[in-house]
């Protein structure tokens, strides 16, 4: 059982606070209800191992898409009925589906008076900080319905390009898998042959040769103490990554010299800051949110320094073409902060940047191909030499 933390007000008024345990939300806001508690919050105290864990394995039965289908579902139903009765929809035709148990959660945390962005955030795993907070700004300002089509359109379109890095490396994977196996038989059946020949008639393997035999056996003897290194490396670069930021900040940094994952950042911040501002959000504000809601380090500093140069009444424009955003951009946010038509203009960089990003998806799987080729092509290379150089040096033996 979990424990969980609540805050609410009974029949009388009074208020209610205090701990009690629980297998999970739904039961937690059940038991309060039959104590006749009024849930203004509640939350869970401690973090637990095996719910986040049950969260991660939820995620991953889920997919990449469920997201983006249950804010398009949620839009369209929103505009026909109540948050809650929406949610309770949604649930009833979830039976025996993965989201079930989050939708039933969603459900009895709204049907007890908590805010959606709340009930949220106890998934914040699975949903992420961004979204969270974009149904914070959506629910507190009224725009639910619109937020809820927007991060859909923002998650459909990002599943999107996922897809299609992923189709593009299917081809170079196994080309690579190929030439790893014709490796691995060559050098664990071919080339001991020649090991054995070469003792017999007194005679040197060439280096190349040996080097791969050496390499071969010490795989097959010590397989297992291999997987288990690299499962320990894996684990260890995880916890630096997220535990040190000044790594993160590098390979943040590395990531935005990617024209593709450059793109794609700079086309969700333009979509989420022009929001933000048809919303009614100040632009400083807006750029503040946008920060805190991106997970690169190095566009969270930069938009961090031009959120406090607004503050003190620095122009937009001039700030973002100092940060050195790509010419094209800049051009657009000096016309529509000139002009007025800043949202215009943000629609316009974010429609650029999208088209940006499937430019670069349409000729990644040819690129993918071509790098995937070269380098199957030179392991058989490194292989070919490998066999061929002992077969000409037994010329000399004989």
């Amino acid at each position: 059982m979990a424990k969980f933390k609540y805050k609410g007000y009974d029949a009388t008024a009074t208020e209610q606070s205090g701990t009690l345990e629980a297998d999970n939300y739904a039961e937690a806001y059940a038991a309060l209800s039959y104590q006749g508690v009024k849930v203004v919050k509640l939350e869970q105290t401690q973090a637990n191992f095996l719910q986040e864990a049950e969260n991660f394995y939820l995620k991953l039965k889920l997919g990449g898409q469920w997201r983006a289908v249950f804010f398009r579902e949620l839009s369209v139903m929103l505009g026909v009925m109540t948050l809650h009765d929406s949610l309770r929809t949604l649930a009833g035709a979830a039976k025996n589906h993965p989201s079930e148990k989050i939708l039933n959660d969603l459900v009895a945390a709204v049907g007890e008076g908590q805010n959606f962005y709340d009930a949220l955030k106890r998934y914040e795993s699975i949903f992420g900080g961004d979204e969270i907070q974009s149904v914070e700004i959506g629910e507190t300002s009224g725009n639910l319905q619109d937020v809820t089509a927007r991060l859909a359109n923002q998650l459909e379109r990002n599943y999107s390009t996922q897809k299609k890095v992923r189709g593009a490396m299917y081809y170079p994977v196994f080309v690579l898998i190929a030439a790893f196996v014709a490796a691995v038989v060559l050098i664990n059946v071919t080339l001991p042959v020649f090991e054995n020949f070469f003792l017999q008639q007194g005679g040197e393997l060439p280096l190349i040769t040996l080097i791969l035999l050496r390499g071969g056996k010490f795989l097959v003897e010590h397989w297992l103490l291999i997987v288990v290194a690299l499962m320990l490396s894996v684990v260890a670069c995880v916890w630096i990554v997220q535990r040190v930021e000044g790594v993160k900040f590098f390979l943040d940094s590395l990531k935005l010299k990617f024209r593709l994952l450059r793109e794609v950042e700079l086309r969700n911040f333009f979509g989420r800051l022009g929001f933000l501002l048809e919303s009614g959000v100040t632009l400083d504000e807006a750029i503040k949110l946008c920060a805190a809601a991106s997970n690169n380090l190095v566009m969270r500093k930069v938009l961090t320094e031009i959120k406090f140069s607004v503050e003190r009444g620095g122009s937009f424009a001039a700030l973002v073409a100092k940060e050195k955003f790509p010419p094209l951009y800049v051009g657009l946010i000096v016309t529509g902060e000139a002009g007025g038509e800043l949202v215009n203009m943000l629609r316009q960089c974010e429609s650029m940047a999208d088209f940006e990003v499937e430019e670069i998806l349409r000729t990644l799987p040819a690129k993918a191909e071509i790098f995937g080729t070269l380098i199957a092509g030179l392991i058989v290379a490194t292989l070919v030499f490998a066999v061929m150089l002992p077969i000409l040096d037994t010329t000399n033996l004989l």
